[in-house]
C-alpha cells in the first residue's frame, strides 16, 4: 500500500512540475516576440512621390522648306523659274507659269508681265498693283517659286578645277566662294585680276574684280549670278 501511494504521489508531483515548466516556457517564448514587436519599427507608408515639374521646351518657328526659307522675298527671279500665283479669295486666278526667255510670264487677266530681274517681293507688289488698277479691289497677291531654273556659272583660268558649277535652288554665293568650289587658286594665279563676264539680255558686260582685296576685307564681296563666266588671270611674276 505504501509503495502504491508513493507511486501515485510521484506521478502527481511530476505532472505538476511539467505544467509549471510548460507555463514558464510559454512565458519565455512570448517575451522575445513582444520585445521584437516593440523594438522593430513598423514600416511607414511610402511618401508620395513628387512629380517632376516639366517645363515645355520652346517651340522653334516653323519655316517653309527650300534654300530661301529665311530670305525668300529677296530672291531675284530668272529666266526658267516656274512661279505660282495665288490671289486671296480668287481661286480662278491661281496659276503656274514659266518665265520665258524674254523675262515675261503669262498670267490671268493681266496677261504678259515681265518678272525676270525682280525680287519676289518686288514682283508681288507689281502684280498687286496691276490687279488693283483694273480688276480687283485691294487684292492680296502671293507669288512663290515652285521650281528653280537651272542656275550655272562657269569658272576658267588659274583655278584647280575649271568648269561649270550649278547653284542649288536659291543658293547665293560670292566670288571667293565660287573660286573655292573650283578648288582655289593655282600657284601662278593673279588674285588681283579676275574678269567676270555677265549677260544681261542680249548684252555682255565684263566686270573686273580684285579677289585679293576681297579676301583682305578691303573690297566688298561680289555675288555670282547664274550664267556668269569667271576667268582668273595668270600672274606674270
Amino acid at each position: 500500500m505504501r509503495s502504491g501511494f508513493h507511486i501515485l504521489l510521484c506521478l502527481g508531483l511530476a505532472a505538476a512540475c511539467g505544467k509549471v515548466l510548460a507555463q514558464e516556457g510559454a512565458a519565455e517564448l512570448s517575451v522575445p516576440a513582444q520585445a521584437a514587436s516593440a523594438s522593430t519599427p513598423l514600416p511607414s507608408a511610402p511618401a508620395a512621390a513628387t512629380a517632376p515639374v516639366v517645363v515645355p521646351a520652346p517651340v522653334a518657328p516653323v519655316m517653309r522648306g527650300g534654300a530661301l526659307a529665311s530670305g525668300e522675298s529677296d530672291y531675284v527671279l530668272v529666266v526658267g523659274d516656274v512661279v505660282e500665283l495665288n490671289v486671296f479669295r480668287e481661286p480662278d486666278l491661281q496659276t503656274q507659269a514659266t518665265i520665258a526667255r524674254d523675262g515675261t510670264v503669262q498670267l490671268p487677266l493681266i496677261r504678259e508681265v515681265k518678272l525676270a530681274g525682280l525680287s519676289i517681293r518686288d514682283a508681288r507688289e507689281q502684280l498687286r498693283g496691276l490687279y488693283d488698277k483694273k480688276f480687283l479691289v485691294d487684292p492680296q497677291v502671293f507669288l512663290n517659286v515652285v521650281k528653280y531654273a537651272e542656275r550655272k556659272f562657269t569658272i576658267m583660268g588659274q583655278v584647280a578645277r575649271p568648269g561649270s558649277y550649278e547653284l542649288q535652288g536659291g543658293e547665293r554665293i560670292d566670288l571667293l566662294e565660287a573660286i573655292g568650289l573650283a578648288g582655289g587658286f593655282t600657284r601662278i594665279a593673279n588674285r588681283g585680276r579676275v574678269i567676270v563676264q555677265r549677260r544681261d539680255g542680249g548684252n555682255v558686260t565684263a566686270i573686273k574684280a580684285n579677289a585679293k582685296r576681297m579676301a583682305d576685307g578691303k573690297e566688298a564681296p561680289m555675288e555670282v549670278q547664274p550664267g556668269d563666266v569667271i576667268t582668273v588671270s595668270e600672274s606674270w611674276f
